[in-house]
């Protein structure tokens, strides 16, 4: 079953269990009106001005939008002190007019730049009714440029000090919110190891859910209670919208680039700029948009659902590992997408758990979504050490003669430039007459007897042996008896030739040129191009000297010159 397929069972199911009649408040329904600035309390409830109490009647089309409570409302609400209970949204003003049996009218005025008195637990904030002797008949309440219908639609009076989640219900919010804290923490330590973007934006949404569920849940009350109606709900719409532009980014940064196509990756990015032109047009001050910003701002959500439904559907098809991990942990969170967005757009009024429920698929992706940034993790990391490893082989193959296994010159210079080894001397060692070891007996027999140099000079001088090139031979010898040793490897070679290469009937010989150093020197403080030149220097006297023999020579290394010294 595809991603689509489950993600509208879901939907469908919470739809069905979601339906509900016009209010989700208890009591009759209010009644609305949409008027200007300019009308008060007292011009609306003049005889023949009629009011909206129709199914539909939800409509922010005026800059006024009024809710009227009859005596049977506030009668439903039960006795004694009252007060109005609404959903927290954008407005520029509130206005609470009781008018009561005695024909005396009270007011409450608050403006939505002003901090608003909020429940403990939940997302709504109230109004205290103005107590009187006579009992209240009607409640009047005004909005000023709402930016949100669900406002009304939850508008309800109650008794006072009642309402807001429970306890049990706000303690599960916190712990949910407290999870997205672990990514955070968790992306920062992998960040270190791996820079891949992907855990920036990861680290992105997990602060924007902190602070939505925040605010949509009423735990930011608690902790900043003087946050006023046009701070919420900016505040509620930027953080939401950039969690999603922040969750859009982590999925196209995540998905295995093999896996997903350019139009894919086209699509996701086409979302990222999507979302953020939709929010700032529905949260534009700008009057001719706000009767119906809030269904642009639902609706624009829409195409971004069925785009994370269709890339991610197709990606798993592919055999993306990072799309199952995705497709897991977001199914709950699309599903109450789907959700939210038919009842942003007023298909219908949904009970308050459907808002609770967001917060546990909330969860469930920041758990899931986690073990797939870890496991991705692995995986890049196991990718990058093999990655290391072959590269060190490709290094040292680079600085290995591969027909030896000594080190060729590349290496040795490595090697010196190090340090951290002392040497005592340095030679050149080269086979006689090799060139007529390849012409009589074959280029094959020219390497065995030059692997069995090699194995020869390596025998127990202590030292550095490296292949220069064809058959010379360079070593650092840091044994004290560097003659000795040095005449001993050359001997050695001869020996270990005659005894590997049976085909080869003449004896083989090696000459060398051996520079002992006046002193112990330090690996990198030795010039090899200096050193090879005087070596080689000697290996040609012992090469007019008749061959089969050692020329030797002390050696101070020169001082380098100065620059500013050469200059002068």
């Amino acid at each position: 079953m595809s991603l689509l397929r489950l993600a509208f069972l879901v939907f469908a199911v919470m739809l069905a269990a979601g339906l509900a009649p016009a209010r989700a408040a208890s009591g009759p329904a209010p009644c609305t009106l949409q008027s200007t600035l300019w009308d008060d309390y007292g011009t609306v409830s003049a005889p023949g001005v009629r009011r909206d109490c129709g199914p539909d009647r939800w409509s922010l089309a005026g800059q006024r939008s009024w809710l009227f409570f009859d005596a049977r409302a506030i009668a439903a609400a039960g006795r004694g002190p009252l007060e109005f209970n609404a959903r927290t949204s954008r407005f520029d003003r509130i206005a609470l007019h009781v008018r009561y049996a005695d024909g005396a009218t009270a007011s409450v005025v608050r403006r939505g730049s002003q901090a608003m008195p909020y429940r403990a637990a939940g997302p709504d904030f109230y109004l205290t009714l103005p107590q009187r002797a006579a009992p209240p008949v009607e409640v009047a309440v005004a909005f000023d440029r709402l930016g949100f219908p669900t406002t009304l639609k939850t508008a309800r009076p109650a008794p006072a000090g009642t309402g807001g989640w429970s306890t049990q219900t706000m303690l599960l919010i916190a712990l949910f919110t407290g999870l997205a804290l672990a990514p955070i923490v968790f992306n920062i330590a992998f960040f270190r190891v791996l820079r891949e973007r992907f855990l920036l934006w990861h680290m992105t949404l997990a602060v924007c859910i902190i602070l939505h569920t925040s605010l949509s849940s009423g735990l930011a009350f608690a902790v900043v209670p003087g946050i006023s109606a046009l701070a919420y709900g900016y505040l509620s719409q930027i953080s939401f919208s950039v969690g999603i532009l922040a969750a859009t980014m982590f999925c196209l940064n995540f998905l295995e680039p093999e896996k997903t196509t350019r139009g894919d990756r086209r699509a996701l990015l086409a979302c990222a700029f999507w979302l953020p032109l939709f929010a700032a047009v529905s949260m534009a001050p700008v009057e001719w948009v706000r009767p119906w910003g809030s269904k642009l701002y639902f609706a624009g959500y829409l195409p971004v659902l069925l785009t994370y439904v269709v890339v991610l559907t197709r990606a798993w098809r592919r055999g993306s590992r990072a799309a199952r991990f995705q497709t897991i942990a977001w199914m709950p969170i699309i599903a109450c997408g789907f959700e939210r967005v038919a009842r942003g757009l007023g298909l219908y009024v949904g009970p308050m758990w459907l808002d609770q429920l967001l917060y546990l698929a909330i969860a469930l992706e920041l758990v899931i979504t986690a073990l797939g940034v870890a496991d991705r993790f692995m995986i890049m990391r196991r990718e990058r050490d093999w990655a290391q490893a072959r590269a060190g082989a490709m290094e040292d193959a680079a600085q290995t003669d591969p027909l030896t296994g000594l080190s060729n010159r590349r290496g040795l210079e490595n090697l010196l430039a190090g340090g951290g080894r002392r040497f005592t001397a340095a030679a050149l060692i080269d086979i006689d007459h090799f060139k007529s070891v390849n012409d009589l007996h074959g280029h094959q027999a020219g390497d065995a007897v030059l692997c069995a140099a090699a194995a020869g000079l390596r025998e127990g001088h202590g030292g550095v042996v490296a292949r220069i090139g064809g058959e010379e031979f360079f070593l650092l010898i840091d044994r004290p008896d560097a003659a000795g040793t040095a005449e001993r490897c050359r001997q050695a070679l001869a020996r270990r030739v005659a005894a590997d290469v049976p085909q080869i009937p003449d004896p083989v010989s090696a000459s060398g040129g051996l520079l002992i150093f006046e002193s112990s020197t330090d690996g990198a403080a030795l010039d090899f191009d200096r050193l090879f030149a005087e070596a080689d220097r000697l290996l040609y006297a012992a090469k007019h000297s008749g061959r089969d023999c050692m020329v030797t020579d002390r050696w101070q290394q020169p001082d380098r010159p100065v620059i500013g010294a050469a200059a002068a």
